[in-house]
């Protein structure tokens, strides 16, 4: 890259298109020019399925179609939440995605190439305040605070005791950012935590963690849990981790906390477990299919608690995203690494 040539920095998503960050992006580097994709005004832009690509003009977008298809043609830096479906063939000049989450399953249905582009995600920006989600809907079950609701409304005056996390087993399936801010989190209330990882060392133990598991262990680490938290990504290797034999393999009553994604679980496997006591509640934040269908059997399933993939605060997201994404920018200016570069081949990546 010369001094002269220009650098295309396209802006995936409409929130980002605001006049204070393309001016801080431009600031960085006088060769940078800022582009956006842009949407129908009052639009809701794909919210929804952030886990999938979409077609290219989207239909919250159709009034833009020409302008987003220049601004790909042109993009040589994407940030986004996810992206066009056959982004290869809109984005020839794409040599770097930066994701503004922490999963970018959505980027390998788009069919990015790893030989062809660098994926960088937010891991760790949304890590604390889902791990704080996390240690609610745990208190809110085992502190029985739905059942005191309850009886607020329906004035019956009743003790409802709840169990202590301290002294309690909490499992974290997935040792990456949001799964070590769970640990932490867990240990403070006096938990003991078992962490499970794709390749840890013989006996390995974290300030974190006070034993780790491999992925090949997992189901004799469920057997040890009472709660468990999946935290792990998705990809081909962790579809549907949590089978029948899984759910077999826990202590009658554990509680379960999805805050990855909805592929790693068996919905069916999981209700069939709800209904047999094996999983003694859990909470869902993200599903199989999203938005979950009106005609879901979990939205009635006792003890299950349901919530629209919200697990991480927005309050202060954007900004935070925006924080990692410019400290990249002046790294890929350097040629330096940048931070938090994904394992393509790991998550499937062609």
């Amino acid at each position: 890259m010369s001094d002269t040539d220009s650098i295309v920095i396209c802006l995936g998503i409409p929130a980002l298109n605001q006049p204070h960050i393309v001016e801080r992006l431009e600031a960085i580097d006088s060769r940078i020019e800022v582009v956006a994709l842009p949407a129908d005004e009052g639009s809701s832009w794909g919210a929804d399925t952030p886990h999938l690509p979409y077609d290219e003009p989207p239909p919250w977008a159709l009034g833009f179609a020409r302008e987003r298809k220049e601004a790909l043609a042109r993009c040589q830096i994407l940030i986004a939440l996810n992206t066009p479906k056959a982004l290869m063939q809109l984005a020839p000049r794409l040599e770097w995605i930066q994701a503004i989450s922490a999963g970018v399953e959505q980027l390998v249905a788009a069919d990015v190439r790893r030989d062809r582009v660098v994926v960088t995600n937010a891991s760790g920006v949304s890590a604390p305040s889902m791990a704080e989600w996390t240690m609610g809907r745990l208190l809110q079950v085992w502190k029985r605070f739905p059942e005191s609701d309850q009886q607020q409304r329906d004035h019956v005056y009743k003790q409802t005791y709840g169990r202590s996390l301290a002294g309690s087993v909490i499992g974290v399936v997935g040792m990456g950012s949001i799964g070590c801010e769970v640990a932490r989190r867990a240990r403070a209330f006096g938990c003991t935590v078992l962490g499970s990882k794709r390749s840890p060392a013989t006996g390995e133990a974290t300030e974190l963690a006070h034993e780790i598991y491999g992925t090949d262990q997992l189901h004799t680490m469920l057997g040890r849990c009472d709660a468990v938290v999946i935290a792990a990504p998705a990809s081909p290797e962790t579809h549907h981790l949590f089978d029948r034999k899984a759910f077999d393999a826990m202590k009658p009553g554990t509680v379960l906390i999805n805050i990855a994604r909805g592929s790693l679980v068996d919905t069916n496997a999981l209700l069939d477990a709800l209904k047999t006591g094996r999983v003694g509640a859990a909470a869902l934040d993200v599903f199989e299919e999203e938005p979950l269908p009106a005609s879901s059997p979990l939205w009635d399933t006792e003890n299950l608690l349901v919530s629209a993939h919200s697990s991480a605060s927005v309050d202060r997201h954007m900004e935070n995203v925006m924080d990692l994404f410019e400290a990249n920018v002046k790294r890929y200016l350097a040629g330096e690494p940048l931070r938090n570069q994904v394992d393509m081949e790991g998550l499937g990546f062609a």
